[in-house]
């Protein structure tokens, strides 16, 4: 498992220090994500990104002000090496990446060959796999949908959540969607309410929500919009 953050406009360093010890142990189960983590900002037209593959701990740099949308994930590895190349956000095409959850890369890779997606990726990872067929077939919403469903057939048993986010670099935008076969906390993505800030688990004492399963949120300058993800 991983822990997650993405924000229309810049976190207050409360929230991102608060993300930093979320990561060192989270609330719900205790759990250390020191698998590397990172930061995306991007704003119409231009990103940055910072990396490491040491713990948020150890390592956090603040990200510049002045971008529109801010993606950060702290990665408890299940698969693949620890290394800069798979540490989220991953970026392909004009987007960029980051997950929660673990999808079987070989059961999802059959379907997305049925598909016509040719899925070598370069990388390791289920992420790299998910995010690419999400570019090649288009980068359409219509798509996102359709990879969501044939991801939530194989997902971890042990861990049977899928938490992603999807970054447009070229409008500063953001798909997030959650499916979560189980009602264990630790799982549920919340919203701060009034705010355009998703987290994995809430980040202060303030007003939370959870995002209701099988969601798709969407980030930009108009606001954030919940839709069903099918």
């Amino acid at each position: 498992m991983c822990r997650l953050l993405i924000s229309w406009g810049k976190p207050s360093r409360s929230h991102m220090l608060s993300f930093v010890e979320i990561s060192r142990r989270d609330r719900t189960k205790g759990w250390s994500h020191g698998s590397g983590w990172g930061v995306l900002y991007a704003r119409k037209g231009s990103y940055g990104v910072y990396k490491s593959t040491s713990p948020i701990w150890e390592s956090f740099v603040e990200p510049p002000d002045g971008y529109l949308l801010y993606l950060f994930h702290s990665r408890l590895a299940s698969v693949g090496a620890v290394s800069l190349a798979n540490t989220h956000p991953i970026i392909y095409g004009r987007y960029a990446i980051a997950h929660n959850g673990t999808i079987d890369k070989e059961a999802f890779g059959r379907e997305l060959k049925q598909l016509g997606v040719d899925t070598r990726t370069g990388g390791s990872t289920d992420t790299e796999l998910f995010l690419k067929a999400f570019v090649d077939l288009g980068g359409e919403v219509k798509h996102l949908r359709l990879l969501a469903r044939l991801a939530a057939k194989h997902l971890d048993p042990e861990e049977p959540l899928l938490n992603m986010a999807i970054v447009n670099l070229e409008t500063a935008s953001a798909y997030f969607i959650t499916h979560c076969a189980s009602e264990d906390p630790h799982f549920i993505p919340v919203k701060r309410q009034g705010d355009m800030l998703i987290a994995s688990e809430p980040l202060d004492e303030g007003p939370w929500s959870p995002i209701p399963n099988d969601s798709l949120v969407i980030l930009d300058e108009g606001g954030v919009k919940i839709e069903r993800l099918w």
